[in-house]
């Protein structure tokens, strides 16, 4: 058979497979495309709804607002005290964030690089926490901050979102810290780096894409927490974003649905933003520490 007979073949069987393939990426791109708009129309809906008046939300759910009008928003913050509850879950996402990173950076070196005995049974300790319901274990978390006499502090919201979120994190930067080789800690070691100095001049950069990652989802569950934080907290002063806006949800005899929906939009728009500029970062990260692990 003549070559030239053979590069026709090719030629032929190379495309067909374009076509076939095509053909498939069309069809993969249309279902893609049909998850996305299922996720995002109910967000789309309330930012929607949001920039109607009174009176366009009541005639129609469906319909787009006239003009775009702030009006919600400045009711949300000025008469339903949405920037008081902003501050406040401000204030415990940054301090949970804190406690988060730092612990569950330690706990992932220890177990990823440190000799010691009892690790598995340790982590799978630690681990277990992901098998047990968050109401079952409600009350006795509210108990023993009654005991300790901690109620409507930020020592009472920080620790227990640490408790519930240490077991991902821990698989996550443990993961992570398995592909670093060893060899850069024996050298460190030789040079005269304590373990402390190795953890925190050595590993510490070198996982900053997981600690943004470990960021972005222990900021989210801080932030959008609702059942512990209307459990321990009875202070209305100190209501986070979550219960606040169940709060200006119970006001709307007074002030509208529309501001609610500003609320909402304000709440939800935060940590959208924030993905969206570290959404590489995130998706790097997620699949390197699970390459091993």
């Amino acid at each position: 058979m003549s070559s030239a007979v053979i590069k026709t073949m090719n030629r032929k069987a190379g495309r067909k497979r374009n076509e076939e393939n095509g053909g498939t990426s069309f069809i993969t791109f249309l279902i893609m495309l049909l998850v996305a708009c299922i996720s995002i129309y109910p967000l789309l809906w309330v930012i929607i709804q949001s920039f109607k008046t009174e009176g366009q939300f009541l005639q129609s759910i469906w319909t787009l607002p006239a003009s775009f009008n702030l009006d919600n928003y400045v009711t949300a913050f000025q008469e339903a005290n949405l920037a008081l509850y902003m501050k406040n879950t401000v204030v415990n996402t940054v301090a949970t964030l804190a406690v988060d990173l730092i612990l569950v950076t330690c706990l992932g070196y220890a177990f990823s690089k440190l000799k010691m005995k009892f690790k598995k049974f340790f982590y799978y300790m630690i681990l277990i926490n992901m098998l047990i319901p968050t109401p079952i274990i409600l009350l006795p978390m509210y108990l023993q901050i009654v005991n300790l006499d901690i109620q409507n502090t930020l020592a009472a919201i920080v620790f227990p979102y640490y408790q519930g979120f240490a077991p991902l994190g821990l698989i996550l930067i443990k993961g992570y810290m398995d592909n670093i080789p060893d060899e850069i800690i024996e050298s460190a070691k030789i040079d005269g780096c304590g373990t402390f100095r190795i953890l925190w001049k050595i590993m510490v950069p070198l996982v900053k894409p997981m600690l943004v990652t470990l960021a972005i989802l222990g900021g989210m569950n801080a932030w959008n927490e609702y059942m512990w934080a209307l459990v321990s907290i009875s202070d209305t002063s100190r209501y986070t974003l979550s219960v606040g806006i169940a709060v200006i949800r119970d006001k709307i005899a007074t002030i509208g649905y529309t501001p609610v929906f500003a609320a909402l939009t304000v709440s939800a728009m935060v940590f959208v933003i924030i993905y969206l500029f570290a959404q590489k970062t995130f998706v790097r990260s997620i699949t390197a520490g699970a390459v091993k692990g």
